[in-house]
């Protein structure tokens, strides 16, 4: 079997452990985008040394590049996945697709024009922990899903960024913690209709943002299920929790510890471990791209699923702006994205 050519565009935190984890695979050869120095460097100390290109288009130019992984910063996701998808590669794009839906529609329609792969790295599907939760509500054990929770507060967040650019980007926190609108969607199979946020910065925290919380209740026009979310940048140690009701049972689940707790109305109470190891997670999925870009299976976040994480992304933030609810289908039209 030939190896599968990959380019790692970014090398923060999260692309050092992608060129990491994919450097154990037999079956790929790395090359890397980094045009800076004492990055180059600490890639060499850290993981080893690849071929070295100083920029996306020298990469492309090359001929021999199979699929490229984008882990730079969101501003410039868009840009990177459409020139790779137009010069006939896969691509692998870190969450978020982009920090403005506008830029995702534009990414939607370049992937719909090639039979290229494209995935964003919503790995939290690849969780036993998250799948477990989805798989209990898949069954329909809880019944009819009524109300869905979730709270994801991560002042580790600030401390693990390198660029702490997180101090001047407004909402940087619904970027940050978009995992839990993708898991809203993809564990409940609906798209609220409704979004009303509160953001605010509160405290003298040494490292902050803008708006350092958020709390957003979602809402549809069937009125027949709400939804809760809450991010905050100011909790430590981190907390990231979920709790779904049904009309016939709950879960809680500890992203944390990984258990899963469900009961039901008839009192019954079970806790579920589904403990994993988050190495074994970004495995998961890396082995899913590989196989899909050799069409050995579909893609798990294609670019048709992965854009309502930043439609809900982008309600909340202009909610949290107006102080207005948003309409989230209007929302949506106004981009140029129909669903």
């Amino acid at each position: 079997m030939n190896k599968l050519k990959l380019c790692l565009v970014g090398v923060g935190s999260i692309g050092r452990r992608h060129l990491r984890l994919l450097n154990e695979r037999d079956d790929v050869t790395l090359c890397v985008v980094e045009p800076f120095e004492p990055s180059w460097q600490r890639i060499v100390e850290e993981v080893g040394t690849f071929e070295r290109f100083a920029s996306l288009d020298e990469a492309l130019a090359s001929g021999n590049v199979d699929a490229v992984i984008i882990s730079t910063p969101h501003g410039m996701h868009a840009k990177m996945a459409i020139q790779a998808l137009e010069a006939g590669v896969h691509v692998f794009c870190e969450k978020p697709m982009s920090d403005d839906l506008t830029e995702c529609v534009a990414m939607l329609k370049a992937a719909q024009k090639t039979d290229k792969v494209f995935s964003v790295g919503f790995m939290f599907h690849f969780d036993p922990f998250v799948r477990k939760v989805k798989e209990i509500v898949d069954s329909g054990r809880l019944g009819n899903i009524l109300h869905y929770y979730s709270r994801f507060a991560t002042y580790n967040t600030l401390l693990c960024s390198l660029t702490k650019h997180q101090a001047n980007t407004p909402y940087s926190l619904v970027m940050d913690c978009i995992h839990d609108s993708d898991l809203l969607c993809w564990i409940t199979g609906r798209v609220p209709d409704y979004a009303y946020s509160n953001a605010f910065h509160a405290g003298e925290m040494e490292l902050s943002s803008p708006q350092n919380f958020i709390d957003t209740t979602y809402r549809w026009d069937s009125a027949d299920m709400g939804a809760h979310v809450h991010f905050n940048y100011v909790q430590h140690p981190q907390i990231h929790v979920m709790e779904i009701v049904g009309d016939k049972g709950y879960i809680r689940g500890d992203f944390m510890t990984a258990a899963v707790e469900v009961g039901t109305i008839d009192g019954q109470k079970e806790v579920i471990d589904a403990s994993r190891n988050f190495e074994d997670v970004y495995r998961a999925e890396w082995d899913c791209f590989v196989k899909a870009c050799r069409g050995e299976c579909e893609v798990e976040n294609p670019a048709e699923s992965a854009i309502m994480a930043t439609l809900l992304m982008q309600a909340q933030k202009e909610s949290g702006t107006t102080g207005k609810e948003i309409s989230i289908r209007e929302l949506a039209k106004r981009c140029g994205f129909e669903y």
